[in-house]
């Protein structure tokens, strides 16, 4: 980013402390490569069936409760634990269930595939610096054709 300083002349702002912006990766390159692809489409394929299944449930026991008062009333295993009640519990333990599975997806599957797309996209970040260095310091074409 750029700004005036009083002069008329721009100047380059510092980056932020702990910015890990990196002007050296190819951002779309590394958003098209393979392993990036297939990391999203593992997230997805989690993700997506995981909070489905959580609104249903969730949205189920709301419309229990609304719309089936006599059967969340019902007195269910113990003396004043009604099924309300117990489908009202059960809720923390789905969420916990979901936190686990994810967590344990994540370390199995997602994580070493993170980690195989950052790789890919260091080497190829790395690869664009130095064919930029490359164009750099190549002699700059003069307009004369060479001798055949």
């Amino acid at each position: 980013m750029t700004t005036a300083d009083g002069t008329g002349a721009a100047q380059e702002e510092p980056e932020a402390r702990g910015s890990t912006r990196r002007s050296d990766i190819d951002w779309v390159a590394a958003e098209r490569s393979p392993e990036f692809q297939e990391l999203i489409r593992r997230k997805r394929s989690f993700v997506l069936p995981a909070t489905v299944f959580f609104l249903a449930w969730y949205f189920g026991f709301i419309l229990l409760a609304g719309y089936a008062p006599d059967f969340m009333g019902r007195e269910f295993v113990a003396d004043g634990m009604t099924v309300g009640y117990a489908l009202a519990l059960t809720q923390f333990v789905m969420v916990w269930g979901l936190v686990w599975a994810y967590i344990r997806r994540a370390d199995r599957v997602f994580d070493p595939l993170a980690a195989k797309a950052a790789q890919r996209a260091l080497e190829g970040g790395q690869a664009v610096a130095e064919a930029r260095f490359d164009q750099a310091h190549e002699p700059a074409p003069t307009g004369r054709v060479a001798p055949q």
